[in-house]
């Protein structure tokens, strides 16, 4: 019998994140695995002298579904010699939108005109108010204000007034910011893409209930099944491949110039594209990176 530990983060319940992926332990048992439920918080590594060390003997499985955004753990976790689906390069890359969207750019993948904003030791308005106001003429009011780090919608403001960006900037001293192009026609709405292993397997259209800018399902969002073009495909699958994934759901935005990567997400909810699509994703998930070692 195999071993399969599959990690989550601590703010998601466990019996909340272990009844939405259930699946997982029926394909487990198909397929003769051992499988173990540990949040980040409960996964205890420590760096040594001269290598990482688990705090209770060894970490013993064949392979680590990772649900997480801890990259740093994940790193720890394979400096054991364990395999994690995804790597930790990956989630570096991910979790961090300015290196994401570097990172897409360095492999020509369109995306939406984007501003990092300079770091500044001590913030004031002066030191980067030239930027900002480039930044305006360049992009236009209205402004997506992004933070670097944050998922589900959380961390994203859509400004409508030279002020209130200056306002938003200053809440957060200007750190980890980035100014990014409001794409008007796809407001309230997004295509969601579930790649594994460079193959598109399952797509969602999300559609704000409120009429709000973001499409977000925490938000309140509708969710219908979607069959992305031939170009939305090939998109997601290299937005995918750029960030090293072998795994990630896509969102992307339709513009007047074509599709656009809006983000890829390590951590997003599988369920559901479970759920609305009936593509047992799972079954998929299982056979091609926990059965499959490349």
């Amino acid at each position: 019998m195999k071993n399969l530990l599959v990690v989550f983060n601590e703010s998601i319940p466990d019996e909340v994140f272990k009844e939405k992926n259930a699946r997982l332990v029926e394909l487990a048992k198909k397929h003769n695995y051992a499988i173990t439920f540990k949040s980040n918080s409960e996964v205890y590594t420590y760096l040594n002298t001269n290598a990482v060390k688990a705090f209770s003997g060894k970490y013993i499985y064949d392979c680590c579904l990772f649900f997480d955004h801890d990259a740093y753990l994940a790193k720890n976790l394979e400096m054991l010699g364990m395999r994690v689906v995804n790597s930790s390069e990956a989630f570096l890359h991910c979790e961090n939108k300015a290196s994401m969207y570097q990172e897409m750019v360095a492999h020509g993948i369109s995306i939406p005109r984007t501003f990092i904003l300079p770091e500044q030791n001590t913030y004031t308005k002066q030191g980067i108010e030239t930027f900002v106001e480039e930044a305006v003429v360049v992009l236009g009011l209205p402004i997506v204000v992004k933070r670097f780090y944050g998922e589900s919608g959380e961390g994203v403001y859509l400004v409508k007034r030279k002020d209130d960006l200056y306002a938003v900037i200053e809440k957060f001293q200007g750190k980890d910011i980035l100014l990014q192009e409001y794409i008007g026609e796809s407001a309230g709405t997004d295509v969601r893409m579930l790649v594994i292993k460079g193959k598109v397997v399952a797509a969602v259209r999300r559609m704000s209930k409120d009429g709000g800018f973001r499409s977000n399902a925490n938000f309140g969002a509708n969710l219908t099944q979607y069959i992305p073009t031939v170009v939305e495909t090939k998109l997601a699958v290299d937005a995918t491949k750029a960030m090293g994934c072998d795994f990630a759901v896509v969102d992307m935005l339709k513009s007047v110039t074509g599709s656009l990567v809006c983000e890829v997400n390590t951590t997003a909810n599988l369920y559901n594209f479970y759920k609305t699509t009936g593509v047992d994703i799972y079954e998929i998930l299982f056979k091609e990176c926990v059965m499959k070692k490349k």
